[in-house]
Order: structure tokens, then sequence, then C-alpha cells
């Protein structure tokens, strides 16, 4: 997140010439504000999760072998407090054009997280898109903080575009997960995709939805970038390229080696994706 955060106010911003409204001292303590309530839902999960993960990945385990649940409860709201009290510092001390509406969605972020946690998670596939809804609403509170919509669109509608397909490559991700951890989840009765469709029907979901990933970068970039061959070359190799190989592999999976691999590759997408906002600087 931190790293992202950099490249949006390093890159993507002064690659299109946009003035920054925000000084460098209250975008890192937005930032930190992201970080934070994320922290948070990162703990209240694994905190709901100690019986699934115990039988998904033992070795993994940190609540009840490294820290204790109350322990784990304290620092989830430390984490939450902090979050949302330098949310609200920014919101009185230096309100930007946009501040109501970054904050108000990382005020939503924490009630969201608790109900993915304790409830949402165990339905197919709305878990899976809220999670990756927030992905792609941090990914945008953290540029909507430097860029003005009005005056510069072009601009505007690139992060617009980052948000989206960071949504739509964590929603595969998420799907992948799911299919990982089926034997935890079975256990504890939950009704995710896999336990519901079964793994190969799944494969084909995840393959649509990676396709339609591929489609729809493939469309933004020819309709709108055309011009920028630096751009396109990045986004054809290190990203077009990659999901194509990816799509291919999830339609062949398997094994749980299978989807680990798959997994740590859309990682790599995804890195690469938010690395491209470098070739902003030398276009």
């Amino acid at each position: 997140m931190l790293f992202t955060a950099g490249l949006i106010r390093f890159a993507l911003v002064p690659g299109f010439g946009v003035p920054l409204e925000l000084n460098l001292f209250h975008y890192s303590l937005l930032a930190l504000s992201i970080v934070f309530v994320a922290s948070g839902g990162n703990i209240i999960n694994d905190f709901f999760d100690v019986t699934t993960d115990s039988i998904n990945k033992p070795d993994k385990l940190i609540i009840d072998k490294v820290i204790s649940r109350k322990l784990a409860l304290r620092l989830y709201f430390v984490f939450n407090v902090l979050g949302l009290g330098i949310a609200l510092y920014l919101f009185v001390i230096q309100p930007f054009k946009h501040i109501w509406l970054v904050f108000y969605i990382i005020v939503f972020s924490p009630l969201a997280l608790a109900f993915y946690s304790i409830w949402l998670k165990r339905v197919a596939v709305l878990g899976n898109l809220l999670v990756s809804l927030l992905v792609g609403l941090s990914l945008f509170c953290l540029g909507i903080a430097l860029i003005d919509k009005v005056n510069y669109p072009v601009a505007f509608f690139t992060l617009l575009v980052y948000s989206f397909l960071a949504f739509l490559l964590n929603l595969c991700r998420e799907l992948i997960k799911d299919i990982e951890d089926i034997r935890g989840d079975y256990f504890c009765i939950m009704k995710t995709l896999p336990i519901l469709i079964g793994k190969k029907r799944s494969n084909y979901v995840i393959f649509g939805l990676l396709t339609f990933t591929i489609l729809v970068l493939l469309s933004i970039v020819l309709a709108y970038f055309l011009n920028l061959n630096i751009f396109i070359f990045y986004v054809f190799v290190l990203i077009i390229l990659p999901l194509i190989l990816i799509s291919k592999k999830t339609l062949e999976a398997k094994s749980a080696k299978d989807y680990r691999k798959i997994s740590f590759n859309l990682k790599l997408v995804f890195l690469t994706g938010l690395c491209s906002m470098l070739t902003f600087l030398i276009l």
C-alpha cells in the first residue's frame, strides 16, 4: 500500500503534470491511515479464521501460536483508532477538494471488513467482491487526494482504470484463495464458490474473469493510450502476456501447488501493473 502511494505521488501524478494538492507530510499521513485500517482488517480476519487456518496453513498460523486472541483484539482496536484518528485529523486540518469522499471511505472500511470477517466471507462471491472493492477504493483514495477530476480528466480517468483493474485482479486472486482454502472452509461450513460448484467449474469462472480483465485492459490501451509506445509495450509484455499464460494455467490447475503458483503469479502481475505508472515519467 505504501509502495502504491509512492508510485501515485512520484510517478502517476507528475507524469500527467498535475500540481500537488496535498503536501508530502499530509499525504504520508493519508497513506498511513489506509495502512492502519487495512492492518486492522487483516487482524480481525485472522481472528475469525483461526479454525480454517489451522487446517489450511497450520505452519503460518499467528493467532494462538505467536500472539494471543486478547492481544490480537487489542491490536485490532489500536490500528483502527490510529487509522480513523488520522483520517479525522486530515478532515479537520487539511481539507482538500475530495477529503469528504476519502474520509467516508476510510470510515466505512473497518465496518465493511468486520462485516466480511464475521459473516460475508461465508457467502459465495459476495465476500470476494467486497474485499476486492476495498482494494480498488484504497488505490482510488490515494489518487483522488492529489488529482482534480475537473481540471485533469485524463489523469483522473487513468486513476479509475488502475483502481478498476486492481479490483478485477484482486477478485481473481480471492477466488483462487478460496480454492486453496477449500478444505478448511468446508470443515467450517462456509459456502464459497468452489464448495458450491466444485474446483473445475471455479477454474472456468476464474478463466472467464481473467479473460474479461485482459479484454478490458486491451480495449482501454488501444482506445486511449495508442500513441504511448513505451506504455503499450510495457503493458503487453509485462501484464497482458503474463495474464494470458496465467489464464491458461488456471484451466489446467488441479493441485494445491498449482493454485499457489497462480496466486503468486497474480501478485507479480499486480506489482508489474502498479509499476507501469513509472512509464508516465518517460513518455
